[in-house]
């Protein structure tokens, strides 16, 4: 499993964030929306994140949150 750092999830929620229009738009193309989050997380961080990963750990966020505090 991959660590995220405190950094590398803020830019994953900053960019589905910004992006969340195109998300709700894309019908079932997330591989590329995802992608395109990964490839910001990586530029900035010099890591090697892919787009599956960002949309598990952004979905284990979501149901996290859902649990705790919902």
């Amino acid at each position: 499993m991959a660590e995220w750092t405190d950094l590398e999830i803020r830019i994953l929620i900053d960019e589905h964030r910004i992006k969340n229009n195109e998300f709700h738009n894309l019908g079932r193309n997330w591989e590329r929306f995802w992608g395109t989050i990964a490839d910001k997380i990586n530029q900035e961080n010099g890591t090697s994140f892919n787009g599956h990963q960002c949309k598990e750990k952004f979905s284990n966020l979501v149901r996290d949150y859902n649990v705790n505090y919902v």
